[in-house]
């Protein structure tokens, strides 16, 4: 069997296992606790039935608000959601700031070009990795706040409903005087959806948008609730007072889980803090002796080496610290 031969057998069977592999691992995202949720709820608020014109054609529910449009191409379609996303979570001043964290990152780049001796293939592909790396960092602490600061004063909304239901109060009319009693986010999406339900809107149709708008597990739930109980019936009041209690309940566990993953996310810290604090020491104190890192290739190369361990060991250990109680 000649080189060619071989290579084709080879390239055929790193076909064949990159294949497999990928089936595989998509099949394991599937089975991921998040993706189980999503799955759930698109079954149950049916948007797919939803999401399709008179005439068969396949059209999106728009995040934002309560309108639809189309996407026409595939970078549309990956980035309006996001977009809409990020309008959600931080308003008009979102796209901003993602675009000028992404600008300052772009040009510490250029600084670090400028002024430090690394290597060819880091100098590369530091000028687009790291403004992208950033902005996907402040788009993920936008929305992790944001969740953050709804789910603070949810249950107290969910308290505010028992209490409107149980006096004869319908539903419909608590969403919308909701937004004058509680905070900023909870205020701006009670607001839409008391105005969408104003203007005529179906109550399902709201609660499915919103849903895909706010993007929580918990006002997920409360979605549901709402939807089964006008299917069904049944005490109401009830049903929302022992929701209130799951959510709360969910609140402790995510505080809980917070103080006890505490030590490993100050340790993350001082390690990340550790190496420039000496560096920067030891260029003070003995200046000839840390140049050697920068002038000399051996040195370059072992600097460059110490970076990505660094950064490698202190993603590992963020990652393993921090436990998503999101969902």
């Amino acid at each position: 069997m000649n080189t060619i031969d071989l290579v084709t057998v080879a390239t055929f069977g790193i076909a064949i296992v990159s294949g497999v592999m990928w089936l595989i691992v998509q099949d394991m995202r599937r089975k991921l606790p998040a993706a189980r949720i999503h799955a759930r709820m698109e079954t149950a608020f049916d948007l797919a039935q939803r999401a399709k014109k008179a005439d068969g054609k396949a059209r999106r529910q728009h995040a934002d608000l309560f309108k639809v449009e189309r996407y026409e191409s595939a970078w549309a379609r990956w980035t309006a959601p996001k977009l809409a996303r990020l309008r959600t979570v931080a308003g008009k001043r979102g796209l901003k700031i993602v675009v000028g964290v992404a600008f300052a990152a772009e040009m510490m780049a250029v600084v670090m070009l400028a002024f430090m001796p690394l290597p060819g293939f880091v100098a590369t592909i530091l000028p687009v990795a790291l403004p992208v790396f950033a902005a996907m960092k402040t788009y993920s602490w936008l929305v992790n706040r944001f969740r953050q600061r709804f789910l603070d004063g949810f249950p107290d909304v969910i308290d505010l409903l028992v209490r409107a239901v149980r006096a004869g109060v319908p539903v419909t009319h608590v969403i919308s005087t909701a937004a004058d009693e509680v905070e900023e986010p909870l205020r701006q999406e009670f607001r839409l959806m008391g105005d969408a339900l104003q203007v005529g809107l179906d109550l399902d149709e709201v609660l499915t948008t919103a849903a895909r708008r706010i993007a929580v597990a918990d006002f997920s739930f409360f979605c549901v609730c709402l939807k089964l109980q006008r299917e069904t019936g049944g005490q109401l009041g009830e049903t929302l007072e022992n929701l209130a209690g799951i959510v709360r309940s969910r609140r402790e566990i995510r505080q809980k889980t917070r103080a006890l993953t505490g030590e490993a996310r100050i340790t993350t810290r001082i390690l990340t803090v550790i190496p420039p604090l000496i560096l920067l020491s030891m260029f003070l104190i003995n200046r000839s002796y840390v140049m050697v890192l920068f002038e000399t290739p051996t040195g370059t190369n072992i600097l460059t080496y110490a970076v990505v361990s660094v950064v490698v060991g202190v993603a590992l250990i963020t990652k393993m610290s921090k436990l998503n109680t999101m969902r």
